[in-house]
């Protein structure tokens, strides 16, 4: 049996992500009961949502930012990912990249966020807080956004 590279691991893990336009850089467990995937973007420009015109000049990348996400190999799936700032070529501001797959300002993926919301379709919040180690008031907050998306 022939062995895998990490290349091909990595390629892996980017595929079971299912997320577009990213390379996972690494990955790490801790203990049996999380995975973190560590991702950066493939995209080389983004929209500058100050006069609209798409922007190649990368101003600078943020701190990794760790965002929950869904289940991988019967663990809690985290997503490393830092953030990065576009200046903008016409107008000069800068501005930070938007991702199809998190909301600004939220600490899950929007598909973790839909995975709870159907939990708790199934399950009171209690129980699904307890299985996804979160707290009650997280659980309700996600299930009312999503239900008002809906």
């Amino acid at each position: 049996m022939a062995s895998t590279s990490y290349q091909e691991v990595m390629a892996m893990i980017c595929e079971l992500l299912d997320i577009q336009n990213v390379r996972v850089t690494k990955y790490q467990t801790q203990g049996h009961h999380r995975i973190n995937v560590f991702i950066t973007s493939t995209l080389t420009a983004a929209v500058c949502p100050e006069c609209e015109c798409v922007s190649t000049q990368i101003h600078d990348e943020g701190e990794v930012q760790m965002i929950r996400d869904m289940p991988l190999w019967d663990r809690r799936g985290w997503i490393g990912y830092a953030p990065r700032r576009f200046k903008c070529e016409h107008c000069d501001k800068t501005f930070v990249e938007r991702v199809v797959w998190r909301e600004p300002g939220l600490n899950y993926t929007t598909r973790y966020e839909n995975y709870v919301y159907e939990q708790v379709r199934r399950q009171n919040v209690a129980q699904v807080a307890k299985d996804e180690f979160l707290s009650e008031d997280v659980v309700k907050g996600i299930f009312e956004r999503r239900a008002k998306k809906r």
